[in-house]
């Protein structure tokens, strides 16, 4: 569980409420995405890499997605991570193996950025909410 405190994000909640769910999905997502090219790009610099592999390289293949979420009406879930393909490199590098210590990448990508992840959120509701408010 990640954690942070902000202030002042109970009264976006609220004027981000007053809006119809298909306008707070959609701002929610482009702020969520956008506040998560920091651990995006965390997770590049850190990834694993061979020079010497002719393949695709996982660093080359970690994407931000995003779902709308089934529990809360216009809330959506932002996801950032190596593609499929990369998955068992991920979990290994991660997790590390008999043969492999482990060198995490991505719990501390989101671990180190959290504050600056939440920070550059608000601002981008904040935006959001000054344009779709008037």
């Amino acid at each position: 569980m990640i954690s942070a405190k902000i202030s002042g994000l109970e009264a976006l909640g609220r004027k981000l409420q007053e809006l119809n769910v298909d306008l707070q999905t959609q701002i929610l997502r482009k702020a969520g995405k956008a506040a998560m090219e920091i651990v995006k790009d965390d997770m590049e610099t850190h990834a694993g890499y061979d020079k010497n592999s002719d393949g695709p390289h996982m660093r080359d293949n970690i994407k931000i997605r995003s779902t709308k979420s089934r529990k809360y009406k216009g809330g959506v879930m932002i996801t950032v991570g190596p593609t499929k393909p990369h998955r068992m490199k991920a979990l290994a590098q991660e997790m590390g193996t008999i043969k492999q210590v482990p060198k995490p990448f991505i719990r501390p990508a989101l671990d180190y950025n959290k504050t600056a992840v939440v920070k550059v959120l608000a601002q981008e509701i904040r935006d959001a909410l000054s344009i779709y408010s008037k």
